[in-house]
């Protein structure tokens, strides 16, 4: 009985090996030499490096290609196992990969056992298999993977051999880490690629939006809401990863961290509840906050920071910066509108201009001393009085106070004259030289116009500074309007000539002199002076030619004043002729401009701007279907500024087509073509910039300046099966100027992450 149980155990002994030996009869070790072989013969043709053989990756590449024997079918997915991805295979056997792929494949059904011919055949079907696929053959060429190994099983049912090849990529570990375990941090997973899924663009432009500035991180992006969007959650966040220069370097792996949730080295996280509380931007549609400083050992480094989104306690994405160019357009120059009439400039009249000053203390009626006052009668025109009281107090007392200031100005001047002269009164609390003091102390952020808190404020800080102003906001004084003479030749003849046309309410002869000054070389009228203001700005019948000159030297005068005169106008536009609303609409455009050039306006100077649909209906005047009104263009570039400083998405859109549609009606050169892509990537249309420009490289009509704009942008728009495609772009640009591609590179040396671009590089700056 012992010697049948004994026989039976041989028996199935000699089955089982009988079976194993169908599932494996061939030399496995064989294949993989001659798959390597194939596959490193097609990296040196394209003079990359060859793949080294890995013990590791060739288990994790069995461990795959018994699964999918197992099952039948290809799939790089393990279901049911805690091996669910290549990264999970690899990592089971070695953590010191940084980057993993897998190729799979299952041939034709074969019979065992092969001989080396047969052997070979079979190599070669296999090679050429995961060469004609596409994706596949992207994995066996990247310049990232450094390593590469096999594993194959037999499945005696279908009679096919199931093949894995696990490409890999090992990391290092960065020293000076500031956590062990990535504070916490853990890896990505699905739920990540779907709440990314439509979130791309603004994590390119967040990861764009770091800066470093005195040893401080910051992050400094253009929508407030788009980041409470993105960080929603309690633990949803930002970490910083610093990368050093001395990481990418030629000659040797790039030695980025093998850790799955940084590279560099990796500040400590900044959370939901303690990222958006603290929002320093001056326009609060803005977002600004402090992320974290540089280690004290990383100081004097040349360092990039990298952004970690974190999702729920999980690295989200990774978000490498690059600059990008970008640039708006500027305004279309349009000739403003004046008009001459036909009136003779004069030589006599008003010219004469002259201030007494009135010192008062505080709670006085009368000055400190009457000043010594010599005048004329006869050559008096009209006196202007500005009687002040200085902030301080009571508000229904400083009515008082000012009223009787004014009342002893007028009456001691009128004891000096003897005929009959007008009188013009202003009489008020000081707040315009008081704002101005404020502004001085860097305070009006913090006071802005609560009448009562500053005055409150002042009252609690009442220092020598705060004393000697309230002096000078007491200070009154009485403007004396003179007739004289004067001759053609005199440089103030066009000066004197508005002066008499101002105060006598001649308007033609004002509007002459406009027209007079507008085209003369040199601009003889001061706008912030005060006489003017009160005089020239609130007339109707000057508001053309007013325009018209401040259109000529805009940036020459005070933007407030042309503002609040820009403002007055546009909203009783009925008053006006229509050449005045063009001219006035040209200011508008130009002004607003000015008052938005940066990316982060003050609320006051956004205040500052009308809203665009105050005024679109006056705009709509020069709408065209045939050919654009450029005064049209200009309301949609002042527009899309206004509605980017409030990240109104369906304006932003309406302008940007408008505009995006007028240049490239007109486009006809390179350069034209190359300002469009600069606008493109001023509103982030990146994906429009390498479309645009990719048609020229292709027909070859790139130049320089073009080569290296879509260098530059085509490094966000790629993806794996690009970056071939990407070289191409780099190495235009290094025949049209090595040693500026070669510093651009040095500068944004995190290019040196794709192995292509490395080994330009190394090749080409090296010298």
């Amino acid at each position: 009985m012992k010697k049948q149980k004994l026989f039976g155990v041989l028996i199935f002994m000699l089955f089982f090996s009988f079976l194993n030996a169908q599932k494996s009869d061939f030399n496995h070790e064989k294949l993989s030499d001659l798959l390597a072989a194939h596959v490193n013969n097609l990296r040196i043709k394209l003079g990359k490096l060859p793949l080294k053989r890995d013990a590791d990756l060739a288990k994790a590449a069995k461990l795959q290609s018994d699964y999918i024997a197992e099952i039948n079918s290809l799939t790089h997915v393990q279901v049911g196992t805690k091996f669910i991805r290549v990264k999970d295979r690899v990592s089971h056997f070695s953590r010191q990969f940084s980057t993993v792929g897998e190729n799979i494949l299952y041939t034709k059904p074969v019979r065992l056992s092969l001989n080396s011919k047969a052997l070979e055949k079979l190599a070669f079907d296999m090679f050429r298999s995961w060469k004609n696929s596409p994706g596949h053959y992207a994995n066996m060429i990247l310049d990232d993977y450094k390593y590469g190994d096999f594993g194959f099983t037999y499945n005696s049912k279908s009679k096919r051999i199931f093949a894995a090849q696990v490409f890999g990529k090992k990391g290092v570990i960065i020293s000076g880490q500031l956590s062990e375990n990535a504070f916490g941090i853990k890896k990505s997973d699905n739920s990540c690629k779907y709440f990314m899924a439509d979130k791309g663009n603004s994590m390119v432009n967040m990861g764009n939006a770091i800066t470093i500035e005195f040893g401080g991180i910051y992050l400094k992006f253009h929508s407030k809401e788009i980041v409470e969007e993105i960080i929603e959650n309690p633990n949803d966040g930002i970490a910083i990863d610093l990368v050093e220069r001395e990481q990418l370097v030629c000659y040797g792996d790039n030695k980025l961290d093998v850790s799955p949730i940084y590279d560099g080295v990796m500040l400590s996280p900044v959370y939901r509840d303690s990222l958006l509380p603290h929002n320093l931007a001056e326009n609060k549609k803005r977002f600004v906050t402090f992320l974290g400083v540089i280690p004290e050992h990383m100081r004097g480094k040349d360092l990039s920071p990298n952004l970690i989104l974190i999702k729920d306690g999980k690295k989200c994405s990774y978000n490498v910066p690059t600059s990008i160019p970008s640039k708006r357009y500027d305004l279309r120059h349009i000739e403003p509108l004046i008009k001459k009439p036909e009136v003779t400039l004069k030589l006599k009249g008003v010219n004469g201009i002259r201030d007494i000053i009135f010192d008062f203390k505080t709670g006085r009626k009368t000055p400190v001393e009457e000043p010594e006052i010599n005048l004329d009668s006869k050559k008096l025109f009209a006196i202007d009085i500005k009687s002040f009281t200085s902030i301080d107090g009571n508000t229904n007392t400083n009515s008082i106070l000012h009223t009787e200031r004014a009342r002893f100005i007028k009456n001691l001047l009128k004891n000096k004259i003897t005929n009959e002269v007008p009188f013009d009164i202003q009489a008020k609390e000081n707040w315009e030289l008081c704002q101005y003091q404020i502004e001085l102390l860097g305070l009006e952020e913090h006071l802005g116009d609560d009448k009562e808190e500053i005055k409150q404020y002042i009252k609690n800080n009442l220092d020598p500074f705060w004393e000697n102003s309230l002096n000078l906001q007491r200070k009154s004084k009485a403007i004396l309007y003179e007739y004289g003479e004067w001759l053609e030749t005199d440089p103030n003849f066009l000066f004197y000539n508005l002066t008499d046309a101002l105060l006598t309410k001649n308007y033609d002869l004002a509007n002459r002199v406009l027209f007079e000054m507008y085209n003369r070389e040199e601009n003889d009228v001061f706008f912030n002076e005060e006489f003017i203001i009160d005089k020239l700005f609130d007339k109707k019948e000057l508001v053309q030619n007013v325009s018209a000159l401040l259109l000529k030297e805009v940036n020459n005068y005070n933007l407030d004043n042309v503002v609040l005169f820009v403002r007055n106008w546009l909203s009783q536009p009925e008053q006006l002729s229509l050449e005045a609303q063009q001219n006035l609409l040209n200011l508008y455009a130009i002004t607003s401009r000015q008052l938005l050039w940066s990316w982060d306006s003050s609320l006051e100077d956004f205040s500052k701007v009308m809203h665009p649909k105050k005024v679109e209906l006056l705009f709509e005047k020069y709408k065209s279907e045939e050919t654009v009104n450029p005064l049209f263009l200009n309301f949609h570039m002042a527009s899309i500024e206004y509605y980017g400083q409030i990240n109104f998405s369906p304006k932003i859109h309406e302008s940007f087509e408008f505009i995006t549609d007028y240049f490239r009606e007109v486009s006809s050169t390179i350069q034209d073509d190359i300002d469009l892509c600069l606008f493109f990537n001023k509103w982030s249309a990146y994906y429009l910039t390498v479309e645009l420009l990719m048609y020229r490289f292709n027909d070859k009509t790139l130049n320089e300046e073009a080569s290296f704009l879509l260098a530059k942008t085509y490094v966000l728009e790629n993806s794996e099966s690009g970056l071939e495609e990407l070289l191409d772009v780099h190495k235009l640009a290094i025949k049209f100027n090595r040693k500026k591609w070669c510093e651009w590179i040095d500068k944004d040396f995190q290019n040196l992450r794709y192995e292509g671009v490395k080994n330009l590089y190394c090749k080409a700056c090296n010298n």
